[in-house]
């Protein structure tokens, strides 16, 4: 019983993780997503 409600439980915070990342990810500008691609690309 325990385990299903902390595997309920887990699966609720990644929900509203994914949404905030999500969420973020649209307040950002085109300058700022390119600049973030750029510097991805320098790391590899």
């Amino acid at each position: 019983m325990i385990l299903r409600i902390l595997l309920i439980d887990m699966f609720i915070i990644a929900v509203f993780m994914y949404l905030l990342l999500l969420g973020a990810n649209k307040c950002k500008t085109a300058e700022e997503r390119e600049m973030e691609d750029i510097e991805q690309m320098e790391i590899w």
